[in-house]
């Protein structure tokens, strides 16, 4: 295994990446699985940042690791990268290309990228109100504060991955696309992303609904058997959606047809951030401690 074998689908949840992996997988080259997280697993290797509150001085641990890996002239990149293929290797048997579709690798997009750097990257985005409602809507999430666990998510992840595809963008490897784009004309993205990974395209491959191969423990609940609810959105949601789109900038926004005028600045949303920001103060302060 290499990593011209591997392909990686990254956007914020709830961004239509589970469809867009039904789309790739559904032939006989591709296999895939539901969302493994399998390298957010290695990230405390990977990137030991992402660590911030463990039983053990987590910064000493590193630091002790990293000694002992010099010491002996240990590669850490190269183990974890063989750790990685002993792991895709089954998922990679009897095809060609297997997809790892895990939304929340834009924490770890650079690390990703140097241990991987032949490997595809498509990164997928989608309106920034859709994505928040469907937050909402698929998790039936009733406050704020339940919001509050999709903080970094929201918070972070559109300008990381806007970063990386303009650090990237001249790289062949690697492709942006937004939702919006694909729902609109799909056989045609469809068809060029079936060229872009060198698998002939069949029209039969847009029939997704007997693709199993995306359903498991984790993904998304619709395909995992929860049923779509016709749920409406309450007004505090509504009131931090407006601040949320305006804090993206007009930059962002402008990707998907939309300007800040639409939006304004709302108390909801700015207590949001305050929220998020003070437990992150909390976290800090107890690993410290």
């Amino acid at each position: 295994m290499n990593d011209q074998n591997l392909i990686f689908i990254i956007s914020q949840p709830r961004s239509g990446s589970t469809y867009l992996q039904s789309l790739l997988s559904n032939n006989l080259q591709i296999n895939t699985s539901s969302e493994s997280w399998m390298m957010l697993r290695l990230s405390p290797l990977l990137k030991p940042s992402t660590v911030k509150k463990a039983d053990y001085d987590h910064a000493m641990a590193t630091d002790a690791f990293n000694d002992y890996c010099a010491k002996f002239k240990i590669n850490q990149l190269q183990q974890l990268k063989k750790f990685a293929f002993a792991h895709y290797s089954p998922m990679l048997e009897g095809f060609s290309l297997i997809i790892d579709k895990t939304p929340r690798y834009w924490e770890i997009l650079d690390e990703l990228y140097a241990l991987f750097p032949k490997a595809r990257y498509m990164l997928l985005q989608r309106n920034p109100v859709d994505v928040v409602e469907s937050m909402i809507k698929a998790w039936n999430l009733k406050t704020l504060n339940d919001l509050q666990y999709l903080a970094r998510d929201l918070l972070f992840a559109p300008q990381q991955i806007t970063n990386f595809i303009n650090q990237h963008k001249d790289q062949k490897n690697i492709l942006s696309l937004s939702y919006q784009d694909l729902i609109k004309n799909t056989e045609k993205i469809t068809g060029d992303l079936y060229k872009w990974v060198g698998v002939p395209f069949q029209k039969a491959f847009l029939n997704i609904s007997n693709n199993l191969k995306v359903c498991g423990k984790y993904g998304d609940p619709y395909l995992n058997g929860q049923e779509k609810r016709n749920q409406q959105i309450a007004p505090h949601f509504q009131d931090f959606i407006q601040g949320y789109a305006h804090s993206l900038g007009s930059e962002y926004l402008q990707n998907f047809g939309l300007t800040t005028e639409n939006f304004s600045r709302t108390k909801d949303f700015e207590d949001f951030k305050k929220t998020f920001i003070k437990q992150r103060s909390l976290i800090r302060c107890r690993s410290n401690t």
